[in-house]
């Protein structure tokens, strides 16, 4: 039993004398991104990634291929050459170029243009059927050399066909490397460069390949378990599980060995390289991430914000930095991005105490040191670097609650607390005296009464202001201890406004805040004024400005006033502000800026009010900070107090930043439906939309050094808008558009750094609908002038015939009249004549005739007069008429047919009327027609003898107009001669003066048929 506990004992001690041993290297602060899961990531098991020339990263992992694109992960099927590539496992990447990378898959290897940002099939594979992915590792004017499933090293040259430049490499020495986990973790196992290929085929062994002669050279580590390689030009740089080594090509020798006991007590089973920049590397041992220089020097470790390690179990087996300096560290579960810069911000705590509530800090800068006063928490001591140099802080029940510390001489410190008195702190022996404020000289120092917000200020050389609730005192001091204290401002007059802080300016005046809000400002006169605050909240602090304004900062906003006490501007976080609880300011190093602690972090305002942030995640303390906790170096560098410790910054460094982001739109909706911005059919530079496509909704980010809401951005859509608007997430922007052409314009610049602004400007077009392009709307006002005018020239045409039909009319009325004329006196006078006639012979008849002979004669000359009249009236009823509608021409026809019937009761009449153009004839016209019919139907009721008459007027169709009239008379020869008879004679007469046809069918025994017909494409117009 003595003898275990004796070897226990030995290895306790030699534990601690290997943990003593250790030599911790500086912590290098860096933010971090953990990104998983709930950003995409579909497989825990990652196995590589690669970084394009936009800002992209890209990620394999077991299950498929993805791409970061700041906020989520996407999943990626590639298509080349009108083929979508399915890619359900692990690939390889090769960084081909500025623009280009290389994708090795089962099928072949696929190049990714990031410009073009499509695919293009470099090396197909056919039919094969291949377990494990093409290793693409080395591309050259030659071609590209990959590691080959059952084949070893394979050279695919620019015709795609496969060479075997190694033979001495068995294909099964490939497969063995293609097998093992190692290829699929860390994807470190192969390195190359110009004249040599390096291989680990197996954990104790390293091929090396000559390029130039095709040898194979082994090299052996029997005493090493080799986790990764890399090399250079001219060197070659192994991790084990023990040591880091550097190795010289030409000859094999270890330049360079770094053991990892120097630096970790794990145990190590797994450590990776990658190379940044010529000069240094970055080296994970297990859970540790270090940089060293080419020469195995360890430099610094790299942590999270708070000094702790990125990965909290299991060990790290991929890391990759791209080129804006992001680390991409792939554990066995998520991805941790992480920016391979210092933030400007150092954070100073005591790191193994739990309290850091930092109210106050003094600067020693002759003994370069930092003394914090913590409340419940004593005091604190650093160095100017911030280490601190206590092993924990000092503190006793009477000094806990330290508000305000002041030097009084070389190693003796003024220490105020609250409602604890005065004390005397010295450095050297770290002893506290407490002051004796008993003396009468100081009777009237209520320090005993004094507030958590209650504050100090050196006058000179032994005179320091000090703050109570009730007043400021005037102190002085001499050999570290306090001799007198005086208030300065009548106690009456001050005695309703308990003082929360002062500041005693350049000018000789004494400003006081108060815990209701008012201003009280002490002149140089003694002359005591008001001076109200707008929304009268608690006053945290006062400063001053080169130009003599003072700064105050209350519970809700910042105030800034002239030295006369008139308001200047206020600022709250409508202005800029995180928040408007302001707890100190200090001055930038042009001391007319200022710098605001506030509870949500930390504020930049400039003298014009122009407000810039800085929160937790770009390296401050915390975001709550504390009231009156702050110091300003003589080198211009400042510290802020907080919860969790001092923030300490150059406002110089804040704006110095070597970071180039790409911005790009993350995801693109377009009517409610993902639009596809990476599939080729958008290369980012203009977005052409349908007219039906015109509600859009977009994110935006800037990929680069930062994280995407670490930018500030400013967008507008030209066009559309004229004001610019501005967030730090730019997602979910909306806009419904009209058809048109708009000009998307977007600025970023860094939080840190505003005076770098980075542009993109996107074309948006959004196309017309057919109706409202170019194209159409000429034809249609090609056709709409064409149409208007045939329009005009075809109305202009019918006034014109109109004019002309007028003219003819008027022409033809007097014609018509004079014809009418010579008809009467003709008719008219040839029936007159003949009564005449033969009146004078029944009254001159030289012998008596009989009764019957007299009857006859009359009935001769009654039947003649009733001839005329009828004639008569017809020919007045045309002659009143200027024209004479085909509807009132029916009509009267009908009714002459309805008078002839009275002759003849017995025979039956059939009417057929359709008149779909009631056209217009003259009186001419109209009385010709007329008297064919009428002709026409007196034969038929008088001399056909008919049982039937049918009579049929119709127009529109083919014809102008056509009238048949027919009988079942018994018809007659038309060719025969009736001597005495010119009916027919006359109605042929009138057919062609109406310019119509004038049929006549009719045969012994079988009816007549007469008809009247004037066909519209021959028709002229005659009147």
């Amino acid at each position: 039993m003595r003898r275990y506990l004796t070897v226990l004992s030995l290895l306790l001690v030699c534990g601690a004398l290997f943990g003593q041993g250790l030599k911790q290297p500086p912590l290098k602060r860096c933010p971090v991104k953990t990104i998983n899961f709930e950003q995409g990531l579909m497989n825990i098991a990652i196995t590589s990634a690669i970084t394009d020339s936009r800002g992209f990263t890209w990620f394999s992992t077991r299950t498929g291929l993805q791409r970061y694109n700041g906020s989520v992960l996407e999943t990626i099927n590639p298509v080349a050459e009108g083929d979508t590539i399915q890619i359900n496992y692990p690939v390889f990447f090769l960084n081909e170029g500025d623009s280009s990378f290389l994708i090795g898959y089962k099928k072949g290897i696929l190049e990714f243009n990031a410009k073009k940002n499509s695919f293009y099939k470099r090396v197909s594979l056919g039919a094969e059927d291949l377990t494990y992915s093409l290793v693409p590792f080395k591309e050259n004017m030659e071609g590209i050399w990959c590691l080959q499933e059952n084949k070893g090293i394979v050279f695919y040259g620019e015709t795609g066909r496969p060479a075997y430049p190694f033979p001495l490499f068995q294909a099964v020495s490939g497969d063995s490397v293609l097998r093992t986990d190692d290829l699929f973790q860390n994807n470190k196992i192969i390195a190359v460069n110009d004249d040599f290929i390096f291989i680990r085929v197996s954990r104790k062994r390293v091929l090396q390949i000559d390029l130039q002669t095709r040898g194979l050279n082994y090299l052996d580590f029997p005493g090493e378990e080799i986790c990764s390689i890399l090399c250079t030009k001219d060197k070659l740089y192994l991790a084990s599980k023990v040591n880091l080594f550097c190795i010289r090509i030409s000859d094999g020798a270890i330049i360079h060995q770094f053991p990892y006991k120097q630096i970790t007590a794990d145990l190590v089973n797994m450590s990776t390289l990658e190379m940044i920049g010529n000069n240094h590397l970055l080296v994970t041992v297990e859970k540790h991430l270090f940089e060293f220089d080419t020469a195995c020097t360890c430099m610094k470790e790299i942590t999270n914000m708070n000094g702790e390690l990125f990965v909290n179990t299991g060990n790290t087996p991929f890391i990759y930095q791209d080129k804006f300096r992001r680390i991409w560290m792939l554990t066995l579960n998520e991805i941790k991005r992480i920016q391979n810069v210092e933030v400007p911000f150092e954070h100073l705590l005591y790191p193994k105490e739990k309290n850091n509530f930092v109210r106050c800090i003094y600067l020693d800068e002759e003994r370069h040191t930092i003394i914090s006063g913590c409340y419940n928490g004593g005091i604190q001591l650093y160095d100017s670097s911030g280490k601190a140099l206590w092993d924990k802080p000092l503190i006793t029940d009477e000094v806990k609650d330290v508000v305000a510390i002041e030097k009084l001489s070389s190693g003796n410190y003024l220490v105020v607390t609250l409602h604890k008195g005065m004390w005397v702190l010295n450095i050297e022996t770290k002893q506290l005296r407490a002051i004796d404020l008993n003396k009468p000289a100081c009777s009237s120092l209520q320090i005993r009464e004094n507030s958590y917000s209650n504050s100090l200020q050196r006058m000179d050389d032994s005179s320091i202001l000090i703050s109570t609730r009730s007043n400021v005192y005037r102190c002085v001091f001499r050999k570290n201890d306090i001799q007198s204290a005086s208030a300065l401002v009548n106690t009456a007059q001050i005695y309703n406004y308990p003082v929360t802080t002062f500041l005693y300016t350049s000018g000789g005046a004494l400003w006081l805040g108060s815990e209701t809000g008012m201003l009280l400002k002490l002149d140089a006169g003694s002359s005591l004024k008001t001076i109200e605050n707008p929304d009268n909240y608690f006053v945290r602090c006062i400063a001053e400005d080169e130009l003599h304004r003072i700064w105050v900062g209350t519970e809700r906003g910042l105030l800034i006033y002239s030295a006369s006490g008139e308001l200047i501007k206020k600022l709250t976080k409508e202005s800029g502000l995180l928040n408007d609880f302001i707890y100190a300011l200090l001055p930038d190093d042009g001391k007319t800026n200022f710098f605001a602690s506030t509870n949500l972090g930390l504020s930049f305002i400039s003298g014009a009010g122009k407000v810039k942030n800085y929160t937790k995640e770009l390296g401050l303390q915390e975001n709550e900070f504390n009231t009156q906790s702050r110091a300003r170096a003589s080198t211009g560098k400042l510290f802020f107090g907080g919860i969790n410790g001092i923030t300490a910054f150059y406002p110089a460094a804040l704006m110095s930043g070597n970071d180039t982001p790409f911005i790009h739109i993350t995801r693109l909706v377009v009517n409610d439906s993902l639009y596809n911005i990476f599939g080729g059919a958008w290369d980012g530079a203009e977005l052409d939309l349908a007219y039906n496509q015109n509600h859009l909704q977009f994110d935006i980010a800037a990929i680069g050094l930062l994280n995407p809401n670490e930018y500030l951005y400013r967008y507008r859509l030209h066009g559309f808008e004229e004001s610019w608007q501005t967030t730090h997430q730019p997602s979910g922007i909306r806009y419904t558009l009209s058809p048109g052409h708009y000009l998307l314009e977007i600025d970023c610049s860094p939080l840190l750094s505003s005076s770098s602004v980075y542009h993109k400007q996107i074309a948006v077009i959004v196309d017309p609908p057919w109706w409202q392009t170019w194209w159409f709307v000429t034809l249609s006002f090609i056709l709409l002038v064409s149409t208007t005018t045939f329009i005009v020239l075809r109305y202009n045409k019918r006034k014109y015939e109109e004019q002309i039909r007028a003219l003819q009319l008027q022409s033809g009325i007097q014609n018509e009249r004079e014809r009418i004329s010579k008809e009467l006196h003709d008719n008219i006078g040839t029936h007159l004549s003949y009564i005449s006639s033969n009146v004078d012979w029944m009254i001159d008849a030289p012998v008596s005739f009989t009764r019957e002979e007299e009857r006859v004669r009359l009935s001769a000359v009654n039947k003649t007069a009733k001839e005329m009249i009828s004639d008569l009236r017809e020919t007045i009823w045309a002659i009143k008429k200027e024209s004479v509608p085909l509807d009132e021409l029916a009509d009267k026809l009908k009714s002459f047919i309805q008078t002839q019937l009275i002759l003849k009761p017995e025979m039956d009449i059939t009417i057929a009327e359709d008149i779909g153009d009631n056209m217009r004839f003259s009186p001419t016209e109209a009385l010709n027609i007329y008297r064919i019919c009428q002709e026409a139907i007196v034969n038929s009721v008088k001399h056909s003898g008919a049982s039937i008459l049918t009579f049929s007027i119709q127009s529109g169709t083919k014809e102008d107009f056509s009238i048949i009239i027919a009988d079942n008379g018994g018809g007659f020869e038309p060719m025969k001669e009736h001597n005495g008879h010119y009916g027919l004679e006359n109605m042929r007469h009138r057919a062609i003066d109406l310019g119509a046809e004038f049929s006549l069918i009719t045969a012994k025994g079988k009816g007549t048929k007469v008809v009247l017909v004037r066909h519209r494409e021959g028709r002229e117009l005659s009147l």
